[in-house]
């Protein structure tokens, strides 16, 4: 199959579920273009994007900023494929499309997908939006739309008429958890046309190792997380605040692996947290040096205040690490409450800090857990089998 990608950013450390659906695809013989609107060099980078010689593959989706260079392109553009006046006409139409005909981004974006091919697949809904545009203009045919977290966020938010086109142009919805369909059907999409697809990890990357009791040493909590309002830092810092004055003896090391823009503001919350010699920031890591700081780490900490399916979970329990995380979105899909760790209310710090402690009292019970989240991973969340998966929903797709 001929399989186009379109993503935000490519490649980014923090989205490798789109990686190995690619890699998958690619792997099962299959051609894949990837369109994205960011695509620049990271601090780092994961091993397949060279392997597979991935940048190859990535076009951008932008036009020039200068507005003659930018009526120049679009005059190429229109001369190329004079043989389409009505997706030309289509892309130009400013009483439809607003500001993005009228400044010629749209014509520009629309440009390579006058190439037809048999599946385009949006990753997040507002690059699904766009893809409706392309089946409207009848550049493009099958459509495929995978709803993530910020995406159902703003249709919640701001309401799902924000997805009007895409609900009639989508030929099929890809909800990754339960949470998300749920919301779907909420914001108005046709409940027959979604699918449950969740996103998953290559559980060869990650070997499981029974959990130790950090006896004699200090406990070692790990986060990986994009510093970012949702991911309830705070939360964790006050948690971690609260347990220092409760249990003072207790000696922990909190590491923070991931980058984003609430760097300053978290380092500001720690100095007046006095968390200084309690608290590390990794920043982003590679996935090797991530997979390492698992292995090192005695429990994996999510205080999230929203989420859709958190692929660091599943990391965190195909390694065996025991859980702490936080009751949003659909993480109890991930994580069984009780038995592969435990949840909490998100936004709690309390709770948060009342709970690692009865993690901490509940030692004996770390290689039964770590067992219980590693099967779980390996029974729903292998992306070996979830991409077998996804190419027969796409021969579904087409033969429709």
């Amino acid at each position: 199959m001929e399989i186009a990608f379109i993503v935000d950013e490519f490649p980014s450390v923090s989205q490798t579920f789109v990686l190995n659906q690619i890699v998958g695809l690619l792997q099962r013989n299959h051609h894949v273009d990837i369109f994205t609107r960011i695509s620049q060099p990271g601090p780092v980078e994961h091993p397949d994007v060279e392997r597979y010689r991935l940048r190859e593959r990535v076009q951008r989706l932008d036009c020039p900023r200068d507005r003659w260079k930018r009526a120049l392109a679009a005059g190429r553009v229109a001369v190329a494929h004079l043989n389409r006046p009505q997706a030309l006409a289509g892309a130009l139409n400013v009483r439809r499309y607003g500001r993005s005909a009228f400044s010629l981004s749209l014509l520009l974006e629309s440009a390579p997908f006058y190439r037809r091919y048999d599946i385009v697949h949006c990753q997040f809904g507002h690059n699904g939006n766009f893809g409706a545009v392309l089946k409207r203009l009848g550049l493009q045919r099958k459509l495929i739309v995978t709803f993530h977290g910020c995406d159902i966020r703003a249709g919640v938010e701001r309401g799902g008429a924000i997805y009007d086109e895409l609900w009639r142009e989508a030929d099929c919805l890809i909800a990754i958890s339960k949470y998300n369909r749920q919301c779907l059907l909420q914001m108005g999409a046709d409940a027959e046309k979604i699918v449950d697809h969740p996103v998953g990890i290559d559980r060869r990357r990650f070997r499981f190792r029974a959990p130790l009791a950090p006896s004699g040493r200090e406990i070692r909590l790990l986060t990986v997380a994009r510093l970012v309002e949702e991911k309830g830092l705070f939360v964790a810092l006050e948690g971690l605040a609260r347990l220092r004055q409760q249990r003072p003896q207790l000696s922990i090391k909190y590491q923070i692996i991931g980058e984003g823009p609430l760097r300053a503001e978290l380092e500001r919350c720690i100095d007046t947290l006095e968390l200084g010699s309690t608290v590390k920031f990794r920043g982003a890591l590679a996935q090797d040096a991530v997979i390492a700081a698992m292995a090192q780490a005695d429990i994996f900490l999510l205080p999230s205040l929203a989420e859709a399916l958190p692929v660091s979970l599943m990391e965190a329990q195909a390694i065996g690490l025991p859980v702490l995380a936080t009751q949003v979105g659909s993480v109890d899909q991930i994580v069984q409450d009780g038995i592969s760790g435990i949840l909490v209310p998100p936004g709690d710090s309390a709770a948060l800090s009342e709970r690692l402690l009865e993690l901490l009292a509940r030692q004996d019970d770390w290689p039964a857990m770590a067992r219980a989240g590693c099967r779980h991973i390996e029974t729903h969340f292998d992306i070996e089998r979830l991409n077998d998966r996804l190419v027969d929903l796409y021969q579904r797709v087409l033969a429709a």
